[in-house]
């Protein structure tokens, strides 16, 4: 495989958090990391998050999934904990 199709690999979940605000936070700090992050909705309708829904996913470019782990592994007590992704 080469470099190029590294960086256009599917995108991949770093974190999960229950509610979009959370995961804002968390997409600017990796933004201000230069990581690339992505937010994916996945609470049915936008609004409340039901048991079993994963909630609002944060995804990173393949690439820069580890490093991504990195930083969010370090934590912030200003910010919700997050189900970090394998």
């Amino acid at each position: 495989m080469s470099a190029d199709h590294d960086e256009h690999a599917d995108p991949v979940a770093v974190a999960t958090f229950a509610t979009e605000g959370e995961a804002e936070v968390v997409q600017a700090k990796l933004r201000a990391y230069g990581i690339e992050a992505a937010l994916r909705d996945q609470v049915e309708g936008g609004v409340v998050l039901v048991e079993g829904e994963p909630g609002v996913v944060v995804e990173v470019p393949a690439a820069d999934a580890h490093v991504a782990r990195q930083v969010l592994s370090d934590g912030d007590a200003a910010l919700g904990e997050p189900s970090i992704e394998p």
